[in-house]
């Protein structure tokens, strides 16, 4: 059957290029077919051919680019100090206790490096006024995460230099930015807003304002994207068109397409919208009209071009799902006074697995927000608009309240919030592939069903995950970098040991944790067991005792004090979780699994914290686990003594070399050991030492580093051992 949307089957073969593409040589194969499917005259399967050699193409690019940058990266990444010069384009936001820069590129050490440079500082940074570039002296390192990370010790080895043209679209961006600054400090939320909504400046949102929006399924409409793009858009042509000047219509908007990347920064939401409107002005001036349905698939296309890595983007693959759930299902099934509803609820099945796979988080109705919302974001952003060119209190106090109404209506949707498994990879795949091929093959009624049942593909995939359970007891060591994070599960029954956490990162757990637990059908935790309250250890507990069923909260009775022991007792308070103060001795016992704890009974001068760690001995079977918390020595001589035998061993503190000493290694005398550390991690964990020690004794080392997250399923005869792939988060 013949489409209206002929773009489409090369958008799926350019983007099939991009995901499965390794080499130049597959790209010249690919080109190869295409002439021989033109000299045979078959020119659409030539093109398709050609698509999918540019997709290949693009794919080895962006590879041998990346593996160049990195390679400049490696020598710099030392125990020395580097200069570093990167453009500003963007501000300073609040990052925990820190404050953050990120810069799109950087030089180092006159060395030009094309990736993402995070400047990080303890200090309150000078204000960035009309600066076009930061130099700055500290040590390159990589985050846990793969990032370049540069963290500034003191004011005086940093500095701005050299000023934005003042002819440029992003120095006007700065000047409007700078008029705001008088009512940073009596109105800053507002202030936030302005930025945000007129500006595509966000670094000044609060962590609660995010949340609030998020929580509603809203927050894309607070930060800069289409909807500010369309806004000015639709104002150029109206008032052209009103003065009866189409033609200068059409070019206002193809020149404006190219100056608001300029203005806001090359951001991948305002390319996209960019892009959107150039193809339409252009499709106009060259008098090559086409349909809404073609525009999105030449856009998207366009963009995968120009920006290759966005296939695997969050944000790429929710604004062309969620515009194209309304050009093709609900525009075909709207009908009526209700035909919102059609729009609603197709925009609302095309972006749920996305979220979900994405972010694990998901707002019941969050389309149905999105609409009662628009309207009142659509205001704020005038008044936005207004505010930048007359900066004044009373538009300020406009903006506040409108605020506040979404904040209450983002409050009532926030009831509906919570946090879901992710489906599988490949039913994510091949449910948007299949209705990929739905958009290209079919029409009308039938299409918009085709692409209801394949998108039903991840969901129905994601419920199935949700409610997974374990077969056998099992043990699982979380990848939560440098932290610890252990289950203990048997059938029907789940013990939590610590919970990771990420010094500054107050939103680990539900970001990190949570999507880990629920992707492994943990809805119910019977016990939730803190070995000791550091932040590496306690940094995830709070968000799980607020969202998941926790029975009771286990803690070592010893230094139990600071800002995340705090959260927990706030946390229990709101839950009526019952908190227990572990003693020596005190034997738990869960489904199929009983646990010893062991307590210090004493406060050691000698990192007090880590050595009052709650250590825990877990029996399953015939089989047995020391779960150590970060004990180190001076409490492993006390170990030592006592039966503490075990077949697995999860490796103190991180296998620093101040724990696992040859004592405990020998009274334990375990099979497999467990050692949980972050990847790029500064304290050089594991020890050397401490891995030889290991090997020499013969003991099977497994570590979070290397081998990400580490199953130990406890079979009647054996122990069998296996790594996962988390999903991507």
């Amino acid at each position: 059957m013949r489409s209206d949307t002929p773009a489409a089957l090369p958008l799926i073969a350019y983007a099939a290029g991009l995901a499965l593409g390794h080499s130049y040589a597959e790209a010249i194969g690919f080109a190869a077919v295409a002439v021989l499917l033109i000299a045979i005259r078959k020119p659409r399967m030539a093109m398709l051919c050609l698509a999918l050699a540019g997709g290949v193409c693009a794919a080895s690019l962006a590879r041998a680019r990346n593996a160049a940058a990195d390679g400049a990266v490696a020598p710099l990444i030392a125990d020395r100090f580097v200069t570093v010069v990167a453009p500003i384009d963007r501000d300073w936001s609040v990052h925990g206790d820190a404050y953050l820069l990120r810069c799109p590129r950087f030089a180092a050490d006159g060395v030009v490096i094309d990736k993402p440079l995070m400047i990080y500082t303890r200090f309150t940074p000078q204000v960035i006024a009309m600066e076009r570039s930061i130099r700055a002296e500290g040590f390159l390192r990589r985050s846990e995460r793969g990032d370049v990370v540069l963290t500034v010790k003191s004011p005086r080895l940093m500095s701005y230099e050299g000023s934005l043209n003042a002819f440029t679209p992003a120095a006007w961006n700065r000047v409007l930015a700078n008029r705001l600054r008088p009512f940073a400090s009596s109105r800053p939320t507002e202030v936030a807003l302005v930025e945000a909504l007129a500006l595509g400046r966000g670094e000044r949102l609060t962590d609660d304002v995010r949340d609030s929006y998020k929580r509603g399924g809203t927050y894309h409409l607070l930060v800069f994207s289409g909807l500010q793009i369309a806004f000015a858009a639709a104002l150029i042509a109206l008032a052209l068109r009103w003065l009866h000047a189409p033609r200068a219509s059409d070019w206002s908007l193809l020149l404006f397409s190219v100056a608001a990347p300029l203005f806001i920064g090359s951001t991948a939401s305002v390319s996209r919208a960019s892009i959107g409107i150039g193809l339409y002005a252009v499709s106009r001036i060259l008098h090559r009209p086409t349909t809404l349905e073609n525009l999105w698939c030449v856009a998207a296309l366009l963009r995968l071009v120009i920006a290759p890595h966005d296939l695997v983007e969050p944000a790429f693959h929710l604004t062309y799902a969620g515009a194209g759930a309304l050009l093709f299902v609900g525009k075909a099934l709207a009908a009526g006074r209700a035909r919102w509803l059609a729009y609603a609820a197709s925009a609302e099945m095309s972006v749920t697995p996305l979220t979900l796979f994405h972010f694990h988080q998901y707002a019941l109705g969050g389309s149905l927000m999105m609409l009662l919302l628009t309207p009142v974001v659509f205001a704020m952003l005038l008044t936005s608009v207004a505010v930048c060119v007359f900066p004044c209190t009373p538009l300020l106090d406009v903006v506040g309240s409108l605020h506040k109404v979404c904040t209450l209506v983002n409050a009532a949707a926030a009831s509906m919030w919570g946090f879901f498994a992710a489906p599988p990879l490949a039913a994510v795949v091949s449910g948007y592939m299949l209705a990929m091929l739905a958009i290209a093959l079919l029409r009308g009624r039938v299409r918009a069903t085709a692409i209801f049942a394949a998108l039903s593909i991840p969901l129905i995939a994601a419920l199935i995950v949700g409610r997974s359970d374990v077969a056998t007891p099992r043990l699982t060591m979380l990848d939560v970098g440098q932290g610890d994070a252990l289950l203990l599960r048997s059938p029907k029954h789940v013990v939590l040991v610590d919970a990771g956490g990420r010094l500054g990162d107050a939103h680990f757990g539900e970001t990190e944790l949570l999507p880990m637990l629920v992707d492994r059908g943990v809805r119910h935790i019977d016990v939730a067991v803190l070995t000791h309250v550091h932040p590496d250890h306690c940094g995830g507990l709070p968000a799980v005792l607020d969202n998941l069923d926790v029975g009771s909260l286990w803690i070592s009775p010893r230094r139990f004090r600071g800002d995340c022991a705090q959260r927990l007792l706030e946390a229990c308070a709101a839950r009526a979780i019952p908190i227990h103060l572990v003693r020596d001795g005190d034997v738990l016992t869960v489904g199929a699994m009983s646990l010893r704890a062991f307590v210090a009974d004493r406060t050691f001068k000698h990192s007090p914290e880590n050595n009052s760690s709650v250590v825990l001995r877990a029996g399953i079977g015939r089989w047995t686990s020391l779960l150590t918390g970060d004990v180190e020595r001076d409490e492993e001589e006390m170990l030592a003594e006592r039966d503490i035998r075990a077949d697995v061993l999860k490796v103190g503190h991180h296998g620093s070399r101040t724990s696992s000493t040859p004592a405990l290694l020998d009274a334990v005398h375990p099979r497999i050991a467990l050692i949980s550390c972050g990847l790029h991690n500064t304290f050089g964990h594991p020890h050397a030492s401490v891995v030889e020690s290991l090997r020499s004794r013969g003991i099977h080392t497994w570590r979070t580093d290397r081998n990400g997250t580490i199953d130990v399923d406890f079979l009647p005869a054996h122990i069998v051992v296996h790594q996962q792939f988390d999903t991507p988060r």
